[in-house]
């Protein structure tokens, strides 16, 4: 998933579920789509903040065992590989991280249980067992061992996304594309990282998805009348109440995008919007969809009403 379907989805979801109220302003759903926008990051952060959580549980374990009355010597030399991994300082002591998530309230205070879940897995792991004990480690076998229980561990687990989805409920249509972020940036971390390197990456572009959000909102919202007459021109073998909200949202929002982008290509646009009824309406919606759309395109390129700008754009 890239991040303008992913924004895409969110703008049908809160025009969605805005059209089942009443005396609700523009304004009010721009605010929404930019707080679920920013919701995504908080997602981000908060996986990391689990990762360290979760060698914070290990740290805890090693120095309660070591300041117990009678200590093995086991416990009192006892493996310390996993919580001295590099990987965890490079995250937890980073700047931007530590700045993020004191200004969020980014916090797994109120879910233990979660880091306590999640450790008692780790130490199941076959994978961490020979992690443990090889006679020696290399800064990518460290960073490996993370990925590998960020991507075969915790992200197949149904406990990670029920926990996060009782969080907040923005996360639900987030976790696709933030996860894989969130793997993309441990993959790129490097041996000599420092500190203050920016490592995280943004989930959006600050200025232009934004824009771009905000514009396809306004323009689905603010247009939503006339495209529907649109749309009825080629449903004539269906009553337009007989489709669902959902689709007049979707080949609505749809034909929007194609009025008011210009340096978006008309298949992109298509393609993105057939996607995303796949997953948000019935299982036939999506060639009721394409087929309506298809005859609005030649329409809206004989009244000149799609105009695409840039090379490759003029289909």
């Amino acid at each position: 998933m890239t991040s303008r379907r992913l924004i895409r989805i969110k703008v049908l979801q809160l025009l969605y579920a805005f059209s089942k109220k009443e005396n609700v302003t523009l304004a009010e759903i721009e605010r929404d789509l930019l707080k679920s926008m920013s919701k995504s990051t908080d997602l981000y952060y908060e996986t990391f903040s689990l990762l360290t959580e979760i060698r914070h549980k290990a740290f805890l374990k090693i120095d309660a065992a070591r300041n117990r009355h009678l200590v093995s010597n086991i416990e009192l030399n006892p493996n310390t590989r996993f919580i001295e991994n590099p990987i965890f300082d490079l995250i937890e002591k980073n700047k931007k991280f530590q700045t993020y998530i004191n200004s969020n309230a980014i916090s797994w205070a109120d879910n233990q249980e979660m880091i306590v879940y999640f450790y008692n897995k780790l130490l199941e792991w076959p994978a961490y067992q020979k992690y443990m004990y090889r006679k020696e480690i290399t800064f990518e076998q460290h960073k490996q061992l993370v990925l590998d229980f960020f991507s075969e561990v915790i992200i197949q687990d149904d406990m990670f996304y029920q926990t996060l989805e009782e969080k907040n409920i923005f996360w639900n249509d987030d976790f696709e594309l933030v996860l894989s972020i969130v793997h993309k940036t441990l993959w790129h971390i490097k041996e000599h990282t420092k500190e203050d390197d920016d490592i995280f990456y943004p989930i959006y572009k600050p200025q232009e998805d934004a824009e771009f959000a905000r514009t396809l909102m306004r323009k689905a919202y603010m247009g939503y009348e006339e495209n529907i007459k649109l749309i009825d021109k080629f449903t004539y073998n269906w009553e337009l109440d007989r489709i669902s909200d959902m689709d007049k949202l979707i080949m609505a929002c749809a034909i929007a995008e194609l009025k008011h982008f210009p340096s978006i290509p008309i298949k992109v646009t298509l393609d993105e919007y057939i996607e995303i009824s796949k997953t948000y309406s019935s299982s036939k919606s999506s060639a009721f969809i394409n087929g309506v759309l298809d005859k609005a395109v030649s329409l809206l390129k004989d009244t000149n009403e799609v105009i695409k700008t840039g090379r490759g754009l003029m289909e």
